[in-house]
Formats: C-alpha cells, structure tokens, sequence
C-alpha cells in the first residue's frame, strides 16, 4: 500500500490532470461546434461529422469533470479509446488540409449557377447576350489556383482559418491528459508511439506526400 502522504499526491494529481482533459475536451467540443457552422456550405456529411464529434468531446469533458470531483478514476477502456480518437482526429484533420484525399467528400452547393439571369433566358449559352461574343471555340480562363496539365483547375481546398489550429491545440491538451491517466507501463508506450507518429508526420511532410 502507499503511504498516506504519497496517496494523497497521487490522488491531487489524478484530480489535476481529469480537469485539464475535461477542460481539453470541453474546448475542443465547443469549437467542433464552431467549425460546423463554418463548413455549412461543404455539405451535410462534414457539418454531421463535426456536430458528432463535438457531442462526443462534450460528454468526454462531462465524464472527466464528474470523475475528478467525485475523486474515481476513470475506465482504463475509456481512456484508451478517447485517447485514440483524439489523435485519429488530428491525423484526419492533417490529411484533409495537407491532401485531397477527402475532397470527394465535400459537397458544394452550386444551385446557384442553375438560376438566376442566365437560366432564365433562352439565348444560346455559347454567345454573351450583351457582347455578343462567341465563347463556343474556347476562352482563356486565368487562376489564381493550381492548374493540372489538362488545365482544369483545381480545386479549393477550405482554409482551416484560426478555427482549425486552436482545435488542434486544445486536442493536443487533451492527449497529455488522456496519457497521464494511463498507468505508468502503458504511458512510456503511449508517448513514444505518439513521438513515432509525430516524426512519421514530418517525414511524411518534408517529403511532400502532405503538404
């Protein structure tokens, strides 16, 4: 048994770090939130996604909250499965700003190019109506973006903003957490396959496979 004094460390400690993953988790729930109603416009599957993903992070910083005040430790499973979760969602958030591996996945409203003057008109789509040019031959197209050989433009990738950093952030705060509440074996393992995975990252960077 420990002696009361180092009980009583261990126990102020394991109090400390639920509270830092719950606040972790509680700002990374709330700016997921955030980050939905920014990628209104990218279709239901990601806003879904983000709404999922913030109500999970909220009920983990919940049960990370009530699990330091009452003094419990929590579900060693539990731990281990908001761990991964939190860094397989900073390796998803890496691949969707770095790739375009999950472009498919975003669904732009384009309804807009349906309607409006020209649908309502029936003059040839081929001539302007005011010009009178004819575009039908083709018409040098300038960009600002990246261009493949075929020249189609390719395209925009959504700007992760100050959102997407500070979510990160906050994720990053949680880990720590999440490891300091795993018994010591399992935390000397938890940290150096979380260093693997972080120089795997930069390799994967400096050779341009992300970037």
């Amino acid at each position: 048994m420990l002696a009361p004094a180092t009980e009583d460390r261990a126990g102020r400690a394991l109090s400390r770090w639920l509270l830092v993953g719950g606040i972790g988790a509680a700002a990374a729930g709330g700016l997921h939130v955030a980050v939905a109603v920014d990628h209104l416009e990218a279709g239901e599957l990601a806003v879904g996604f983000f709404l999922l993903t913030a109500a999970a992070q909220l009920g983990l910083a919940g049960w990370l909250l009530v699990s330091g005040w009452t003094g419990l430790r929590p579900d060693l499973r539990l731990v281990s499965l908001a761990l991964l979760g939190t860094v397989g969602l900073i390796g998803l958030y890496l691949v969707a700003h770095t790739t375009g591996l999950l472009d498919a996945f975003a669904v732009h409203d384009s309804s807009g190019h349906a309607g409006g003057a020209h649908g309502a008109t029936g003059h040839d789509p081929g001539i302007d109506p005011v010009t009178g040019v004819d575009y039908s031959t083709g018409i040098a197209i300038r960009s600002d973006g990246p261009v493949a050989m075929s020249g189609e433009v390719a395209p925009a990738r959504h700007a992760p903003g100050i959102l997407g950093p500070v979510t990160v952030a906050a994720e990053v705060l949680l880990i720590a957490a999440l490891s300091a509440l795993l018994p010591t074996a399992w935390r000397r393992r938890t940290v150096n396959a979380l260093v693997g995975l972080g120089g795997l990252a930069w390799v994967l960077w400096f050779t341009g496979v992300l970037g």
